[in-house]
C-alpha cells in the first residue's frame, strides 16, 4: 500500500513518503505541539517520532522550536514550504481517500480499518508479552497437554530435534544418538522398548523413552521438553507416563544415567523418586556422569 501511494505521489512530483503522513497532518492541526503529545496521539515511540521528525527537518518541512514556557519540550510547527506542500497535497488526499472508498464502499472501510487496529494492538510491545505469558501460564499448558504413544511418520522429527536442542546446548551429539533418531522404531521400540511424546493444545513439545538393556534392566532416556515448555509439568508428565508402561510389563525398577552438568536434571529425578544407583555407568554415553533408579510399587 505504502508503495502504491509513493508510486502516486512520484507521478505527480509530489515529494512526500507515505509513512510521513501521520505525523505532517497531525503538526499541520495543531501546530506548536510538543514531542511527547505526537508519541501519544500517534500511538508510537518517543524515538519513532524523533526519527521521523528528523527526516522531515532534514527535508525542510517542519522545525523545532523550545517552548516559551519550558525549553526542554521541543514544539513541531510546519515550515512555509511545508505548508505549501500541505496544501499541495490535499487534492491528492482527497483523490486516494476516494479511490479507497471506491474499492471499499459502504461499512466495509470502517471493518477493514478496524481489523487493522486489532492487528496493531497484537503485534504491540505491551500486547505480545501479556499474551506469551497467557498461552505459558502452567495451568494452561497443562489444560492442553496429552501424552501421545510414538507415531514414527509423525513424530520421528520432533523426538530428534528435541533431543538434539539440548544434546548440542551441553554436550555433543555421539553415534549413539544419530542412530537411535534415524530408527528408534528398531532400536528402541522394537526391542521391548516404548517412546511417548507430550503435546500441547497438538503442538509436540516433549519426548521421553524406555529403552531395554537387559531382560531385567530397562533405562527411562531420552527425555527432552522444549526450552519454551520447560518448567511446566511436562517432563514428570512423561516421566509418569513412562513409568505406568514399566509397570505393565512387569518391571518392579526403572534406571537411568544423567549428568551433573545439567542444571535441572537430576534435581527433577530426585524429587519424582529416584536416587544414587550402585548399577554404575553403562558404555553408551560418553557425557553420563551419574545414575538413579527408582523403585517401582
Amino acid at each position: 500500500m505504502m508503495a502504491t501511494v509513493k508510486a502516486f505521489y512520484d507521478e505527480y512530483k509530489l515529494e512526500f513518503e507515505p509513512r510521513w503522513f501521520p505525523l505532517f497532518r497531525t503538526v499541520h492541526n495543531q501546530p506548536g505541539i510538543g514531542m511527547m503529545a505526537l508519541s501519544q496521539q500517534l500511538g508510537v515511540s518517543h524515538a519513532a517520532v524523533n526519527a521521523f521528525c528528523k527526516q522531515l527537518v532534514d527535508s525542510g518541512l517542519i522545525e523545532l522550536t523550545p517552548d516559551p514556557n519550558d525549553g526542554r519540550i521541543k514544539q513541531v510547527t510546519l515550515t512555509a514550504p511545508g505548508q505549501v506542500l500541505h496544501t499541495r497535497l490535499e487534492p491528492a488526499w482527497f483523490v486516494l481517500r476516494q479511490a479507497l472508498e471506491t474499492a471499499f464502499p459502504g461499512e466495509e472501510a470502517e471493518q477493514i480499518l478496524k481489523l487493522v487496529a486489532r492487528l496493531e494492538e497484537a503485534v504491540d510491545d505491551r500486547a505480545i508479552p501479556r499474551g506469551l505469558k497467557t498461552v505459558l501460564k502452567r495451568d494452561h499448558v497443562l489444560e492442553g497437554l496429552e501424552i501421545l504413544p510414538y507415531d514414527h511418520d509423525r513424530h520421528q522429527r520432533y523426538f530428534e530435534a528435541l533431543n538434539t536442542e539440548w544434546l548440542e546446548q551441553y554436550f555433543t551429539v555421539e553415534p549413539v544418538d544419530r542412530k537411535m533418531f534415524a530408527d528408534p522404531v528398531a532400536l528402541i521400540i522394537a526391542p521391548g522398548g516404548a517412546i511417548y511424546m507430550a503435546a500441547v493444545h497438538g503442538q509436540i513439545v516433549g519426548t521421553c523413552a524406555l529403552v531395554k538393556r537387559s531382560d531385567d534392566m530397562y533405562e527411562l532416556a531420552k527425555m527432552a521438553v522444549s526450552t519454551v515448555f520447560q518448567g511446566k509439568g511436562i517432563g514428570t508428565a512423561l516421566v509418569a507416563a513412562i513409568e505406568d508402561h514399566a509397570r505393565s510389563l512387569g518391571l518392579t525398577k526403572l534406571y537411568l544415567v544423567s549428568s551433573v552438568k545439567l542444571p535441572h536434571a537430576v534435581p527433577t529425578y530426585h524429587k519424582l523418586g529416584y536416587v544414587d544407583s550402585a548399577t554404575g555407568l553403562h558404555e553408551l554415553y560418553q557425557r553420563s556422569d551419574i545414575s538413579l533408579e527408582k523403585v517401582l510399587t
